[in-house]
């Protein structure tokens, strides 16, 4: 049998190999997931649109659904190092076509919530300026401004380089976390103590069906935890990518679900004492300002920003990193596959920070009100993801194969992983459908191009297809070191 020659030059080329530890790794998968701001929106954009917030059993059940979806992904994680992540992953299981479509997917998914993210922290920042500015001077027009000046902002961390973003993201995160967990804390502590017995009562049993009508609960507390898996795409750039990351996943969807679980507990109290602020942006921001203050809602406010800048930053890594590999293969512009000097694709950052500034902005000057864009941009980049998702666990199974390593419980595990992801994908769509035309119209045009542009290249490239999926491989060099 002969034995294929170890490369002088890996096909990631470029990105700085090897400079990531343990925290910086975890930092990508928790910025990504923003676990502080998805607690303090998520039961409340559900609350917008059914008038109940989900209780804490949808939050469970999504973990676990999310658990699956991590143990697919953690046998490709165990096994590669990819930037593409989940692209190239789809690739070693179900070929390049998939793997194309699954691109098309998850750069909806990235650039919605990037755009989504920092649509959010504008609004939490609008909402602190307003605090301070004269009456009528805080308009769409400060909004869009401090929309640009965060993605700004994220844009220069994310060509700075990834540990410069993960440790912002991480920072951000853990500042966001405390302080929304405090602020729920003395919120209930309050609502209590006015209403005690039925608000102990709403808090141990949620309010109304517990996934929302239609199954809307359920499909956000889904969306509260997209961009766990990102870890992956700083794979390359860590230390130990085939312990470190799969760790990460994994450890960010359980610590997500135990915070999800407490803060729709709490906030299932907190909503059936305020049922008037579902109307605004921020719904908890509005509920606490009801019922504890003006200062208490500020301080939430300041969480909320902080928490969707990590956010933003981290999962702009991540879409970058994706832009890269398919750059470097030429599915997309082969400049976006190009590293400048700190070693980041800074092409594809300037091209993906544009897009997520100049997308929110123009649905926010065109007079829609911001939580329903906010709401429509992070649900529908939740169908992006989700698309990948079930195209990734589908290929875990055949990836297994291919290698010979495949046994039943990983089967079943994609199986029953698989089918719930389409279900909430179902759920999404129709959700989309009935919110309003513009967000499902611009989310379908989108994966429709790039669906046709996947079988278009494979009809005319067919050689690029099925080479699609590249990974860091192991060096001359690292041998002999």
């Amino acid at each position: 049998m002969t034995v294929p020659a170890l490369r002088s030059v890996s096909p990631v080329a470029g990105l700085r190999r090897r400079r990531l530890g343990p925290l910086e790794v975890l930092a990508q998968s928790v910025a990504a997931t923003a676990p502080a701001a998805a607690m303090a929106t998520s039961p409340g954009q559900a609350f917008s649109l059914a008038g109940a917030p989900p209780s804490a059993l949808a939050y469970l059940v999504a973990t676990v659904l999310v658990l699956l979806v991590s143990s697919c992904v953690g046998q490709f994680t165990r096994r590669m190092v990819a930037p593409g992540s989940l692209y190239s992953f789809t690739a070693k299981g179900l070929g390049g076509t998939a793997a194309t479509v699954a691109g098309g997917f998850l750069v909806v998914g990235y650039g919605f919530l990037v755009a989504g993210a920092l649509t959010g922290a504008a609004t939490s920042g609008t909402g602190l300026l307003q605090r301070v500015v004269p009456p009528g001077t805080a308009g769409t027009g400060l909004e869009v401004g401090v929309l640009a000046a965060l993605g700004l902002l994220v844009a220069g961390a994310a060509v700075r380089g990834a540990g410069v973003s993960a440790r912002l993201g991480l920072a951000l995160e853990l500042l966001s976390i405390s302080v929304v967990l405090v602020v729920l804390g003395v919120v209930v502590t309050v609502s209590v103590g006015r209403d005690g017995a039925s608000d102990l009562a709403t808090l141990a049993g949620g309010v109304g069906h517990p996934f929302g009508p239609g199954g809307q609960g359920l499909l956000l507390a889904v969306t509260a935890f997209v961009g766990f898996e990102s870890a992956g795409s700083l794979a390359t750039e860590s230390r130990r990518p085939l312990a470190v990351v799969p760790r990460a996943v994994r450890w960010t969807a359980i610590v997500s679900g135990v915070l999800y679980v407490l803060a729709a507990g709490a906030q299932s109290v907190v909503f059936a004492a305020s049922p008037g602020a579902g109307v605004a942006p921020l719904p908890l921001a509005a509920a606490v300002e009801v019922l504890s203050g003006p200062s208490l809602a500020a301080v939430l406010e300041v969480g909320i920003l902080t928490s969707f800048v990590g956010c933003a930053s981290a999962s702009l890594t991540a879409l970058v990193r994706l832009l890269f590999t398919m750059g470097r293969e030429g599915v997309v512009p082969r400049s976006w596959g190009v590293t400048g000097r700190f070693g980041t694709p800074a092409v594809a950052v300037v091209v993906a920070s544009v897009v997520a500034v100049v997308v929110p902005a123009a649905v926010l000057l065109a007079g829609a009100p911001a939580g329903d864009v906010l709401r429509g941009l992070l649900v529908v980049g939740t169908c992006g993801y989700v698309g990948g998702y079930v195209l990734v666990c589908a290929a875990a199974p055949a990836f297994l194969g291919r290698i010979g390593e495949l046994t039943a419980g990983p089967v079943v595990v994609a199986v029953v992983a698989t089918g719930s992801l389409v279900a909430v994908l179902a759920a999404c769509i129709a959700w989309s459908v009935a919110a309003g035309g513009g967000w499902v119209l611009a989310a379908t045009a989108l994966v429709g191009l790039s669906v046709v542009r996947a079988f278009a290249l494979r009809w005319r490239r067919p050689a690029l297809v099925a080479g699609v999926g590249l990974y860091d491989e192991t060096r001359r060099q690292d041998v002999l070191s």
